[in-house]
């Protein structure tokens, strides 16, 4: 079973290269990703459990939903009323640019308090204590109202900064202090994958635009590299000594064994209602509305640690799908982010500005499949990011566009 879904996936690759000669395509990204990781799965001496034909099928299953309905959409011609066929982003950058920088400012002294109120010693490792915290409700730390604020609107500092950089005409003084912040903002928050996020998005646009050469993916790979290492190392406790290879099995390999024993197991996670780990953001307006409903306490798992025989606890991006709507969760939602993506890249295609910042701003969730889902964990987030750039490049000059 194994030999036979690596090479489907790894002809899913071939024939999505095939159609659009890229390699930048999400299809391709997607199908390439998964034969990769199920090769070096297979072929390396990792240490970790071995995985049964259900993971094996199950990984089918998401890349046949996903990769067809994402090539589907690319032929669909479908109305766009309003004209977001913008060279550049529009006159309302002039004023967030310097909101932004003040932003940054106060958002990374922000972090720094935070940081210093649970680990004077190791503010690194302070600032990711309280998101661990956060997540299992228990965080009483308080931001002042004005940092509050500024961490909100920093939430988009990185569709700014491609703008900025990738679309804009100009880069000045500001641009570049405005790069650095944003730089020093994502190392502070200590989360490897907010940094992944960053470094994804220029090589996302590197890509498409062709510009990626072999010595500036090797670069792009050493900085992507060197600055998750040095986050995890920032954040570790005294004595911690580093293994390279369990830092890899970890966090690229040990969710799939991890998925594998959620597929094997039949556990019930489900507390409340079907539904309450992919749709979890929408709770707060049920009770709102007066429905009795809680959802997951531990949404993430961090109470239910499984050994692969590495402690981990991320299981990929289906886990939530499965363990709502179980096989039929898989299918519906890789058919619906396929068509997404595959909007996504129509509007890129067709010179779309906004596409490509919301591609490249988005470009880490394909990315990280193998790890969890990004897209409805955080959608609030994901919604926000859209909405922002959409504002970015909206004319005024409205007209019938089919794309």
């Amino acid at each position: 079973m194994s030999f036979v879904v690596i090479i489907i996936l790894l002809l899913l690759a071939c024939a999505t290269y095939g159609i659009f000669k890229t390699i930048s395509h999400p299809a391709f990204i997607t199908s390439f990703l998964w034969f990769c990781i199920l090769l070096i799965y297979q072929t390396v001496d990792h240490g970790l459990y071995a995985l049964s034909d259900k993971l094996y099928g199950v990984l089918l299953l998401w890349n046949i939903g996903f990769c067809f309905s994402l090539l589907a959409i690319c032929y669909v011609r479908f109305p766009i009323f309003v004209n977001w066929r913008y060279e550049r982003y529009n006159s309302a950058m002039k004023v967030l640019l310097p909101i932004f920088i003040i932003s940054l400012l106060i958002a990374i002294y922000g972090l720094y308090i935070k940081g210093n109120y649970y680990n004077s010693d190791n503010i690194f490792r302070g600032i990711r204590e309280s998101s661990v915290l956060a997540m299992e409700g228990e965080d009483d730390f308080q931001y002042p109202m004005y940092v509050t604020f500024a961490m909100a609107v920093v939430g988009q500092s990185v569709a700014v900064l491609i703008s900025l950089l990738y679309v804009g005409k100009k880069k000045n003084l500001f641009v570049i202090i405005y790069a650095c912040l944003v730089l020093l903002f994502f190392v502070m928050r200590s989360n490897k994958y907010a940094m992944a996020q960053l470094l994804l998005a220029f090589l996302a646009i590197s890509s498409y635009n062709n510009t990626l050469s072999k010595r500036k993916f090797f670069v792009y790979l050493v900085c992507f590299l060197g600055l998750m290492l040095t986050v995890h190392l920032l954040r570790a406790g005294d004595g911690y000594e580093f293994d390279f290879v369990k830092f890899i099995s970890v966090y690229f390999l040990a969710p799939l064994p991890a998925f594998d024993n959620v597929l094997n197991t039949h556990i019930d996670y489900i507390s409340d209602f079907h539904g309450e780990y992919t749709l979890r953001f929408i709770i707060p307006f049920l009770q709102t509305l007066g429905f009795s409903v809680e959802g997951n306490p531990d949404p993430f798992n961090l109470h239910n640690w499984t050994y692969t025989p590495l402690p981990v606890n991320v299981y990929t991006i289906m886990f939530s799908y499965y363990v709502d709507w179980g096989y039929w969760g898989i299918i519906v939602f890789s058919i619906l982010l396929g068509t997404f993506w595959g909007g996504i890249w129509k509007g890129m295609e067709k010179g779309y500005k906004v596409a490509l910042v919301i591609y490249s701003s988005f470009f880490y969730m394909l990315v990280f499949q193998f790890f969890a889902d990004f897209f409805f964990q955080y959608f609030w987030v994901t919604f926000q990011t859209i909405l922002f750039a959409l504002f970015l490049f909206f004319s005024k000059n409205t007209c019938k566009n089919r794309i």
